[in-house]
């Protein structure tokens, strides 16, 4: 049989209730009555004091049994507590201290909301930098890499990394285009020494330097390269075919130095291009592309084999990272567009990749 035990604010450990069974009046926890031996579970009751009278009575009744006046049900939950406190203090226009938990919550919502208003504005100035380094040919492999990594993180609605993934490739692109930049400037100040030595006016190629480093400084990084383009032309124009010649052996060293990092013999390719160099020196332009162009075919017979070998080393190592958990998906990509320039014998493409794919397996080992 049941049995209330009664709890009030004076004593919490005072314990006095009736049997339920034959009235006998009782103070103290007990498990049956003294008087007629019925035994009984005692079930704790919170009294509070009614509001009119001032009898004590069970918490959970709507009205006083004594006076009939209607009672006050007091609730304690938590949630309910704290919604009342903050709803109050929002009526009032007090102010409820937060938690340091609840502080860095809201900060990081506000941040995670702010964030997403910045991504599309940044993708979109990406992809106008990506767009103008593929249309003057300027290779920005890394900036790439890191926009792979910001649609993976997006993928996985990761909103911070994203954005700085994207951030990281923005400022990668703009330093690679900014050092060719830099770069053209050199070449072009070399061909108005060039243009001395040949008695020509150089007037021209220092008006284009000029304008080139005011775009430049003024961040039109677009309106530096068209004016890099029109200089060359112009440049050429006025030193004859020293700029065609230049460039090719530009484009041989590039050649030699990527073979190099695949350990091939490139003996006579650098030989053939000191040559094309020191007769450049005396202003045999012609001779100078001549030797310059036959370094690169001596070159490029040589590499199709060992890029055929070194695409099939690549594939392997690339499967044992991934065997040892490592994110291969940058080296997959790295390694796909390899073989794409392969089958369609682009060989100097396929060069690159493969150097890009030992750089990146280097970096993730």
């Amino acid at each position: 049989m049941k049995a209330n035990r009664s709890v009030n604010n004076e004593d919490h450990n005072q314990i006095e209730f009736d049997c339920p069974e034959c009235g006998t009046h009782i103070v103290g926890e007990v498990s049956k009555c003294p008087k007629c031996g019925v035994e009984f579970v005692i079930e704790e009751v919170i009294e509070v004091e009614c509001p009119n009278c001032g009898a004590v009575v069970p918490a959970d009744l709507e009205r006083c049994p004594k006076c009939n006046a209607k009672l006050e049900v007091l609730k304690e939950g938590a949630g309910e507590v704290e919604t009342s406190v903050k709803g109050a203090a929002k009526a009032t226009g007090t102010t409820v201290e937060e938690s340091p938990a609840e502080v860095e919550a809201k900060e990081a919502e506000e941040k995670e909301i702010e964030l997403r208003k910045q991504f599309p504005l940044l993708v979109e100035e990406v992809k106008s930098l990506l767009a103008l380094a593929n249309e003057f040919n300027i290779e920005v492999n890394e900036a790439k890499r890191f926009i792979d990594k910001a649609v993976r993180a997006g993928k996985q609605r990761d909103v911070v990394s994203a954005v700085n993934f994207v951030q990281e490739s923005l400022a990668r692109a703009r330093e690679t285009i900014d050092e060719k930049i830099a770069r053209d400037v050199e070449y072009l100040e070399k061909l108005v020494e060039v243009s001395n030595q040949i008695g020509s006016d150089p007037k021209a190629i220092l008006q284009s330097i000029e304008a080139i480093e005011t775009k430049r400084k003024g961040g039109d990084l677009k309106g530096a390269l068209i004016e890099i383009r029109n200089a060359k032309d112009l440049a050429e124009q006025i030193t004859g075919r020293y700029v065609e010649a230049s460039e090719m052996c530009e484009a041989l060293e590039k050649l030699i130095k990527n073979a190099e990092h695949l350990y091939v013999d490139v003996r006579e390719a650098r030989k053939l291009l000191n040559e094309a160099r020191d007769v450049g020196k005396h202003g045999d332009w012609t001779m100078m592309g001549v030797l310059a162009k036959k370094g690169r075919e001596e070159l490029l017979k040589m590499l199709p084999d060992v890029l055929r070998e070194e695409l099939k080393k690549s594939k392997e190592a690339l499967l044992d990272a991934k065997a040892e958990g490592k994110d291969v998906s940058s080296l997959i990509k790295i390694l796909k567009d390899g073989a794409v320039a392969f089958k369609r014998n682009d060989i100097e493409e396929t060069l690159e990749r493969l150097v890009e794919f030992k750089a990146e397996m280097k970096r993730i080992s």
